[in-house]
């Protein structure tokens, strides 16, 4: 079933739209076989604003950014970015962009921050002169003002992700692409980051991706989650968790048939279940409490089963684990 409670997501083109996305497919051929890695995504990006792509791991969520950002071409559909087609008007799209991601191939180790941020904007067609007063400029903006004569290999993670950022801001594009831009970094310096994107998205529309779920509901207006490459569902936090309905945390014996995935502990005597209110019917219940709906029990919903054989398996091997930790 796919869930389209949003203004957008309809995959009809609109002038206001910063990104559109319609019925975008690609397989990638290994070994002989055909894998999908998306199946006819579609939907639509109104300009000014922040929206994220969830989903487990191999749903899709990085192929669709590497064909907005042209770095692959998509088997069949079509997609724009600020106007521009991603198949055939390559070089707006790309002068249109900002790109962050987690690859350490992004910056040269031996070079200084400024050096990279200097190189990097002469590829992209800025004079020296322009190229070194952006680069601090940006360095200064970004709270790198200090570090712009030391060399990339000597930034903490949080530092060279923020120098990621200064290179797609080089040439100041109106939309950026940030494939889980806070990956590995620690509580503080993901904050510090947070707060950077919340800044860049006073001006920029920026399409970004994350597991984060708390993250995701903090710094975007509109979700799109998806699921073994296709669209899932679309809509604001809040109307997504309305997917859901009341929720409540039960606990019970043994594992039902088919509910591994609502489990979020066990202490080796009963399980807890954290499920809509809906699934309970029927289920030998120990306890019961009405808890608030969120981002995650709307993930475990709709994609929870991916993982759900191994998920059961654990609790029924160890006891006393705990999915959340």
């Amino acid at each position: 079933m796919y869930y389209n409670v949003g203004v957008f997501g309809m995959g009809i083109f609109r002038p206001q739209s910063a990104i559109s996305v319609q019925k975008v497919s690609k397989t990638f051929k290994y070994k002989g076989r055909e894998i999908r890695a998306i199946q006819e995504v579609s939907f639509d990006q109104p300009k000014g604003s922040v929206w994220a792509l969830v989903g487990h791991n191999g749903a899709g969520k990085t192929t669709l950014i590497k064909i907005l950002s042209t770095l692959i071409i998509p088997s069949s559909g079509e997609a724009y970015v600020n106007g521009y087609s991603v198949t055939k008007e390559e070089k707006k799209v790309r002068a249109s962009i900002g790109l962050v991601t987690v690859s350490e191939r992004l910056l040269y180790y031996r070079l200084t921050g400024l050096d990279n941020l200097i190189f990097f904007a002469s590829l992209q067609g800025l004079s020296l002169s322009e190229a070194r007063r952006r680069g601090r400029e940006i360095m200064e903006l970004l709270g790198l003002g200090n570090w712009v004569d030391v060399p990339y290999m000597k930034y903490s993670t949080g530092m060279q992700r923020r120098l990621a950022l200064a290179r797609a801001l080089l040439t100041d594009p109106p939309v950026m692409f940030m494939d889980e831009p806070t990956l590995g970094l620690d509580p503080l310096s993901a904050r510090v980051f947070r707060e950077l994107i919340r800044q860049i998205s006073r001006t920029k529309t920026i399409l970004m991706t994350s597991h984060y779920l708390k993250e995701v509901e903090e710094l975007a207006s509109n979700i799109v989650v998806m699921k073994r490459g296709k669209v899932a569902a679309i809509g604001t936090p809040q109307e997504l968790k309305r997917i859901v309905g009341k929720v409540v945390e039960v606990k019970v014996r043994e594992i039902p048939p088919g509910m591994g995935k609502f489990v979020v502990s066990s202490d080796g005597r009963s399980v807890t279940l954290r499920l809509p209110a809906s699934y309970v019917d029927g289920l030998r219940v120990e306890e019961e409490r009405e808890v608030e709906p969120t981002l995650d029990d709307l993930y475990i919903y709709l994609i929870g089963e991916q993982e759900e054989g191994e998920r059961v398996e654990r609790v029924r091997r160890g006891g006393g684990w705990t999915w959340r930790e």
